[in-house]
């Protein structure tokens, strides 16, 4: 993945995430036009990045920052 498209993906993540429209983890993937797998790790990296918690809602369907990370 190159640097700008990581940089894009990434950067759409976050908005995403911060507005809880994400979809599922299969959603999200199509989105972003990767592997489902690749989700995983973007968000493993984010999490360490951001230092924050980032956990998944079944009611909402979506990813979203823990209150209580920040």
């Amino acid at each position: 993945m190159g640097g700008l498209k990581y940089y894009e993906r990434t950067k759409l993540l976050i908005e995403l995430i911060e507005k809880e429209k994400t979809g599922s983890p299969k959603e999200l993937a199509s989105k972003l036009g990767l592997k489902e797998r690749m989700i995983y790790i973007l968000l493993d990296d984010l999490r360490l990045t951001l230092n924050k918690e980032i956990s998944y809602s079944k009611e909402k369907k979506s990813y979203f920052f823990n209150k209580k990370s920040d």
